[in-house]
């Protein structure tokens, strides 16, 4: 590399283009079902519901008149014209709303079904007055397409999409166009749009976004404070070539091995970035500090090299390692993540040892003994008051370590998902009206098998559905329950003259199945009964729409009603809750397990090759201590602070694995080093160790919290939490590390040493 730069250099940029070519064929899948595996029995029971009634995937419009009443004519006649739009929509399949809610009258011997409102500027105030009264006692509707005031109202359209929802911009635009022409047209009502489908396009917007502002920044901030420290244009020119040869030749290899990309795998050019740095901040301090011993430019290289090759090795090989676990992983997004990021810091670990020496020598750059400032110096007096006074950090530490790690306890595995975006986000803003005036946010399904085909006509059956329906609605944290139970009670009811006596499940199942054929019969095209029954009546579907509570309650309470059926139901009826928030708040769960034993399983590694590496059993065992302990007190911390771990947090672990670890391998290995090499005693050797690679591991530090600290401004909570949490861990390391481990280090050492007068602890 010191003798033939320029063909090094050509060979690198050569390698680096074969890998990043790779990119041109780059799609990014917003879909959320690629987090499940077609193996995960939630994933299943939540496919073959959708295959047995409509699916899940709705636009919702708001509908908010100023007067704060739904039910006048303009307002009505809105809603009327909205509902006949929504079937416009690009891949909508079926529209509700209050006004082609199927309201059912009987005349004599004739059920009569037809949308509760029709022509509503031609409608009567009493009519309106009778529609309204209708509305509000109408369990189907209030909670979901209207507000139990009667001053908010939705319409819901249900949308088809393929594999990867690549439709979603599309019907997201459209649903927008829609309904800012219609606030245009009735200037006294406002229309909102937000659900499910817009809700995932706005993640995706998001993470662009973020990709084109706050990244970007954060960047920025890590080069000005890498300038800010190491004072040297061409360090900072070499850093950024490391940087981004590695991600853009991971990224681009990741392509060519079929790696399919996603929003969690937009979190890997970060992880690569954070060893990027710290590998070529190492190797640039210590060049530094060798030119600032007087020598020349190729032996202050190759020395560097020298020096920190293993260690740079070590945390390159454990934090892929750590990363190489995820594999493990159920879900296939952190899969990618992990084998991303594992290609990713392999080649950061290739350009920083291959391609940076080679920068070093052909940039023109000044380094002047004398005439520069060198760090070394503040390093000493920081060794020599540990040397004097490793007691009191020590006991002080030990303190914030046992009182950070115990708040541990505090946080929990919880995702807010309406929370992921802050009020500058429309979706945000539409969603909290939503909720606060008119429905939920946590939607559960429950498809409940009857014993047979058509045996969801069976009166035992359809009272044990009324039955939870009916527990379903006395619950704290339900906004709507309902259930095909609700479209026979109104049919009973009707057919007996409307005797509110008969609003119960009738005794017989002929006469069941008769009401169901006859109003299934009367329903409009696109508008029938498979939301609720199956084709064979063989099951039928229970919906609940739950306050915005979080993912881990959904689970709690889910957890709850399945008890209920336990206790309630035959042993046919009993049935699993599905949904995205089930699925999302479970693999949640699940990941946070896999990207724990995968640090873990990092962590053990570290030690064992250390153990390898330094040829002592002592000190690799030691490493432990600052390798677990940064990330036990930044959750600890998080724990104080918010106490939410969602999907985002729990990579931040395996994220700040390689800067933890490399903090440790690279003072461990100087202090070792300066005791076997050098034969210094523990004094000296702290010294020794501080003042070779103390500003290297300030800068480090330094920079990517700075990093990081910035992406934690952003306004979507998964990058904004990742980046803070990670900041804080990255922090905790370097304070772990100089004020707990070495004091740690001195004392056991000086223990040592006291107990064999006479002999030299060199291992």
């Amino acid at each position: 590399m010191v003798a033939h730069p320029v063909w090094v250099l050509l060979g690198c940029i050569g390698l680096c283009l074969a890998m990043a070519s790779g990119l041109k064929s780059f799609q990014n899948n917003n879909d959320p079902r690629i987090f499940f595996t077609e193996e995960n029995p939630d994933f299943k029971r939540f496919v073959a519901l959708e295959d047995s009634f409509t699916a899940n995937e709705v636009v919702m419009f708001v509908v908010n008149p100023k007067d704060g009443e739904i039910f006048t004519a303009q307002t009505l006649h809105a809603i009327e014209a909205l509902t006949e739009q929504a079937w416009t929509l690009p891949h909508s399949t079926r529209v509700d709303s209050l006004t082609n809610f199927q309201h059912t009258e009987v005349e004599g011997d004739e059920l009569y079904v037809a949308p509760l409102v029709e022509d509503a500027l031609s409608m009567s105030p009493q009519a309106i007055a009778r529609a309204r009264e209708i509305a509000l006692q109408e369990p189907s509707l209030v909670g979901r397409t209207l507000s139990d005031k009667g001053h908010v109202a939705g319409v819901f359209a249900t949308v088809t999409m393929s594999e990867g929802n690549t439709e979603a911009p599309e019907i997201t635009e459209a649903a927008r166009a829609m309904a800012a022409d219609f606030n245009e047209t009735y200037p006294d009502i406002e229309f909102m749009v937000t659900g499910t489908v817009v809700f995932s396009q706005a993640s995706a917007e998001a993470t662009e976004q973020s990709m084109a502002t706050t990244l970007p920044l954060a960047f920025v901030v890590m080069l000005i404070c890498l300038w800010l420290i190491l004072r040297s244009a061409m360090f900072v020119v070499v850093t950024v070539f490391v940087i981004a040869f590695s991600i853009a030749s991971a990224m681009g290899l990741a392509m060519w091995l079929g790696i399919e990309f996603s929003p969690i795998v937009g979190m890997a050019p970060a992880m690569i970035l954070t060893l990027a740095v710290a590998d070529s901040v190492h190797i640039l301090a210590s060049y530094r500090h060798e030119r600032l011993e007087d020598k020349p430019k190729a032996q202050a290289i190759i020395e560097s090299l020298r020096i920190n090759l293993q260690p740079v090795w070590l945390t390159s090989l454990t934090t892929a390692i750590g990363f190489a676990i995820l594999n493990f992983s159920e879900s296939q997004p952190f899969q990618a993540l992990g084998n991303v990021v594992l290609i990713g810091v392999l080649l950061a670990f290739v350009f920083s040892v291959v391609l940076l020496p080679a920068l070093v020598m052909l940039l023109p750059h000044r380094i002047e003994p004398g005439k520069q400032r060198d760090f070394a110096p503040l390093m000493g007096r920081l060794a020599a008051h540990l040397n004097r006074h490793y007691k009191p950090w020590l006991l002080g530490m030990s303190v914030a370590v046992v009182v950070l790690t115990g708040c541990i306890g505090l946080n929990r595995i919880n995702d807010v998902f309406n929370e992921y975006f802050d009020e500058t986000f429309e979706v945000r803003r539409v969603n909290d009206f939503a909720m606060s005036e008119m429905t939920g946010m946590h939607r559960i399904d429950y498809a409940v098998p009857a014993q047979e085909s058509g045996g969801a006509m069976e009166p035992e059956y359809l009272r044990n559905l009324d039955a939870l329906v009916s527990w379903l609605e006395q619950q704290e944290e339900v906004v709507y329950a309902t259930s095909y139970t609700n479209v026979i009670k109104r049919l009973n009811r009707d057919m007996h003259g409307g005797d509110p006596a008969y609003y119960r499940i009738p005794d017989s199942r002929e006469l069941i199945s008769q009401y169901t054929l006859l109003y299934e019969l009367s329903l409009p095209q696109g508008l029938g009964l498979e939301d609720q029954l199956d084709i064979g009546k063989s099951q039928a579907r229970v919906i609940v729409v739950l306050e915005n509570i979080g993912s881990h309650p959904v689970l709690e309470f889910n957890d709850r009603v399945e008890q209920w059926m336990g206790d309630n139901w035959p042993d046919y009826m009993q049935a699993k809750g599905t949904g995205m928030d089930i699925l999302f708040g479970r693999v949640t769960m699940r990941n946070i397990e896999s990207m724990l034993s995968g640090a873990l399983i990092a962590l053990v590694s570290v030690s064992v090759l250390l153990i390898l590496a330094l040829r002592s059993f002592r000190y690799g065992l030691l490493s432990l201590v600052p390798n677990l302990l940064p990330a036990a007190m930044a959750f600890g911390l998080w724990g104080l602070l918010n106490g939410e771990i969602g999907l985002a947090v729990s990579v931040v672990a395996c994220m700040t694995l390689g800067i933890v670890v490399d903090d440790t391998v690279h003072f461990l290995s100087k202090y070792v080093r300066a005791k076997r090499e050098l034969g210094l005693n523990t004094e000296k050797a702290v010294d020794y160790a501080f003042r070779t690679v103390g500003v290297a591991l300030v800068a480090t530090s330094i920079v990517l919290v700075a990093n990081f600290a910035v992406i934690g401004t952003s306004h979507f909570y998964p990058n904004a939490s990742m980046g803070l949490l990670s900041a804080i861990t990255i922090a905790m390391a370097l304070i772990v590390d100089f004020f707990f481990f070495v004091p740690l280090l001195i004392a056991l050492d000086r223990a040592r040493r006291s107990s064999q007068p006479g002999k030299a602890v060199l291992t």
